[in-house]
């Protein structure tokens, strides 16, 4: 009779632990409603801004590979499909990776496989080639460089490519041909009102001095043949 008190009473107090952490959830899912609207409605102001619209096609984020359209959310492009952006939600066994991706064209490159991310910070796409070290102490403290290709690597990561790099702070890359998919993984992001979509706004402004500092000689050596 008392084991099976105490094993009504130790059912009780697990159901109601359960019940409890059910409660919790809901009250905390409700709670990042608000906030998790007013971020949506941020990025789709800025987008609208730089003339995005939501309207992504499966092949503007290529470099990615396969992946399910449901992980991609708050997802822009611009008319032509030349910039597109989005909220990046990858599952990863017990865990899920959270990014903020933006994939854009540079004119006229035919460029070896290459990819730019901080150290000891999973990147938006699996696996890779080996890592590279630059020249700059400072430059392969904060990031890793993989490429098959050193020449290209190094042609492209000149002293003003690092330094902007180092200036955006948070913001990886990968590249290949005239793809660039830029991102932040924002599980490693510092911390900032989650209503503001700070990582749009960093990724936009990688976007933005990208272009103009790809070396000329890389534009001549590794330029797309028609």
């Amino acid at each position: 009779m008392n084991g099976s008190l105490v094993l009504l009473v130790t059912m009780t107090v697990a159901l109601a632990a359960v019940l409890g952490g059910s409660i919790l959830l809901v009250q905390a899912a409700r709670r990042a409603a608000p906030m998790m609207r007013l971020r949506q409605q941020a990025i789709a102001a800025l987008c609208a801004q730089r003339g995005l619209v939501p309207d992504v096609a499966p092949s503007d984020f290529a470099l990615l590979g396969a992946i399910d359209p449901r992980w991609l959310t708050n997802s822009f492009s611009s008319r032509d499909h030349g910039v597109a952006a989005a909220d990046f939600i990858r599952p990863a066994g017990k865990n899920t990776q959270f990014f903020t991706i933006l994939a854009f064209t540079v004119a006229g490159l035919k460029l070896p496989y290459l990819a730019v991310s901080l150290r000891n910070l999973t990147g938006v796409t699996l696996g890779g080639p080996p890592a590279l070290e630059l020249e700059s102490t400072e430059f392969d403290r904060r990031f890793t460089v993989r490429s098959n290709d050193r020449r290209s690597a190094v042609m492209l990561l000149d002293p003003g490519m690092m330094q902007w790099l180092l200036d955006c702070e948070q913001v990886n890359f990968d590249m290949v041909g005239d793809k660039v998919l830029a991102f932040i993984n924002r599980a490693a992001e510092p911390a900032h009102r989650p209503t503001e979509p700070v990582e749009f706004e960093l990724l936009f402004r990688f976007f933005d001095g990208f272009e103009a500092r790809v070396p000329a000689l890389l534009r001549s050596e590794f330029a797309a043949t028609t």
